[in-house]
């Protein structure tokens, strides 16, 4: 039993619930529901946090760590205001470290 005293849901449906295709280990769990964000919460004009001015720092050091000068990204991030800036800088330093793009999900066999 979980916490709140009630039995687990079947494993079908708790894959289902926290979007998983692989198969939950048996036992008691806790359930974690992550809501999803409302549109209003996207606000591309708002300043950026420390967090995540903390990642842009992490990405400029691998963009420097990985890239010679004549490929990287020509950005300062003082000049980083909004996350709609940050996220522009972030698409194209990985467009650049990962030119071949993210790995295509092998299709299941049709039966």
């Amino acid at each position: 039993m979980n916490e709140a005293g009630s039995k687990p849901a079947s494993k079908k449906r708790r894959r289902k619930a926290i979007g998983l295709s692989i198969p939950m280990p048996a036992g008691d769990y806790t359930a974690i529901r992550i809501p999803i964000p409302p549109a209003s919460a996207m606000n591309r004009d708002r300043p950026i946090s420390s967090l995540i001015k903390s990642q842009l720092l992490h990405i400029q050091h691998a963009e420097s760590a990985r890239l010679p000068k004549e490929k990287r990204v020509v950005v300062k991030l003082e000049d980083i205001h909004t996350e709609a800036e940050a996220a522009a800088y972030i698409a194209a330093v990985t467009r650049v470290l990962h030119p071949q793009g993210r790995k295509k999900s092998r299709s299941k066999p049709r039966s």
